[in-house]
């Protein structure tokens, strides 16, 4: 067995970096004798990268319990590069590398500790709780500090809370990192203490804090983010958000009629990222009105995801919806397109009564609007206007016949010729007939059908 030992190391030891990818791959189904983990392991520090790249897949794999023993000694090498594999490796083998790394730690520099402790936390084995909890005593170094902070928080370590909260008020950095462990820890003694220190904090923390809260946060966090969130801005203000959200899910609560709440949820979709938007969308559902839905248009048409959640408040107040949505084109251009096409879904989903109580006024408006958009220099937008005014209004739409006539998109011009070819009205026939000499053959063939359905022959229309 000695003998095939000297002939592992001398293949490792030579410059053949093929040579030595093969001899370690040999050990990819076979579990690694001690003696030859320790000779690969010291070829961490080769400056091959598929060397390395070889050593760091069988070492993770192999079936040698005793590999990580081997490993750790490296978290102390000068070359970066092997200390960095060293780790990757532990921590792939998981649970595995513990024992190892906790046996190393109490002697090991400030440096080799916080990466140790690192390793420890992504592991997250409550084994390494002890041991992280008593170099956080001992320790004077703040980059270990919030290593085992941190690392506590992801072993969500209940003993550990004591510790944590004993460094609160040693230095304000080490605030944000202890809110975000004991929000991972989430017991009622984190809770609690979240709650208290919520007033007077830096800006830093009580973003943290507010973060925490909508993993463990209760009631009384609940109450206390409703009444403060007029004094929140910008992101403070939408991680509030998303935390009343949570809240108010998790427990089933009711949101106030607050004013303050309404504006800064309206806020919140206007300016914020999406991932605070889907709950601030989902929070003013909750509530009904004028006043709500007036600011919900600007929004629409921005975001899939969000314009689907506005879709469905639409619907459950369609009638506020049409009166608010005419009003708000007639004063803005800018997202018009997505607008017009809901109101055609809209339409479509109640077959018009909606839109047809709306005040006689107001509908008139609207109107006269689409007759704007008919010389828009949106195809689409000019389709949908034509559309709309022929349900809305025939007589106008004939009235405007001629601009439609002279759209510039065929698509268009075939979409007219749909929409009217069973109209009865004298005026349609006349329509479709200057439609049968149109420059595009399919929609001359396709007005010229239309004519011989009702009688109309090409004879007929020479004759005129």
């Amino acid at each position: 067995m000695s003998n095939n030992y000297d002939v592992i190391k001398k293949l490792l030891d030579t410059d053949d970096s093929e040579k030595i990818r093969t001899t370690v791959e040999n050990f990819q189904l076979v579990e690694m004798p001690d003696k030859v983990v320790e000779y690969v392991t010291e070829k961490l520090l080769s400056d091959d990268n598929g060397v390395k790249d070889t050593i760091t897949r069988i070492l993770s794999q192999n079936k040698n319990h005793n590999i990580p023993k081997y490993l750790v000694p490296y978290i102390s090498s000068d070359k970066i590069s092997a200390r960095n594999l060293a780790g990757e490796i532990l921590l792939k083998r998981k649970n595995e590398s513990v024992e190892a790394m906790l046996n190393y730690l109490p002697d090991a520099n400030d440096d080799d500790q916080k990466f140790i402790i690192d390793i420890l936390g992504l592991i997250g084995d409550k084994a390494s709780t002890e041991e992280i909890i008593n170099v956080l005593k001992y320790t004077n170094d703040e980059n270990v500090i919030l290593a085992c902070i941190e690392a506590l928080g992801n072993i969500k370590a209940e003993e550990g809370v004591d510790a944590i909260i004993s460094v609160y008020e040693n230095n304000e950095l080490f605030r944000p990192t202890i809110i975000e462990a004991l929000g991972k820890i989430g017991s009622q003694d984190c809770v609690n203490f979240i709650n208290q220190n919520y007033y007077g904090v830096d800006e830093l923390t009580k973003f943290s804090l507010i973060e925490s809260l909508g993993e463990i946060g209760n009631i009384e966090s609940y109450n206390m983010l409703i009444n403060d969130i007029q004094y929140l801005e910008g992101a403070y203000k939408w991680a509030a958000i998303e935390t009343i959200g949570k809240l108010e899910e998790k427990f089933n609560l009711e949101l106030p009629p607050d004013v303050e709440l309404k504006k800064s949820l309206i806020e919140t979709l206007e300016s914020a990222d999406l991932e605070y938007k889907k709950s601030a969308v989902r929070l003013i559902s909750l509530f009904e009105g004028k006043e709500i839905i007036e600011h919900l248009f600007p929004i629409y048409g921005n975001e899939e995801e969000i314009d689907q959640k506005l879709k469905e408040y639409f619907i459950s107040n369609i009638k506020l919806f049409f009166e608010g949505v005419i009003k708000y084109l007639k004063e803005n251009q800018e997202n018009k397109k997505p607008l017009i096409d809901l109101i055609k879904e809209m339409i479509q989903y109640d077959g018009g009564l909606s839109i047809q109580s709306v005040g006689e006024l107001e509908l008139y408006s609207f109107v006269e609007l689409l007759t704007v958009y008919l010389n828009d220099p949106d195809e689409e937008i000019r389709g949908s206007a034509m559309e709309l005014l022929f349900f809305l209004d025939m007589e106008t739409a004939l009235i405007f016949s001629d601009t439609m006539l002279g759209d510039s998109i065929s698509w268009n011009r075939l979409r007219l010729l749909e929409i009217i070819q069973y109209g009865e009205d004298p005026r349609i026939v006349e329509i479709i007939k200057t439609l049968s000499n149109d420059e595009d053959q399919m929609i001359r063939d396709n007005a010229q059908s239309i004519l011989n359905e009702r009688g109309i022959s090409n004879l007929q229309l020479k004759d005129e």
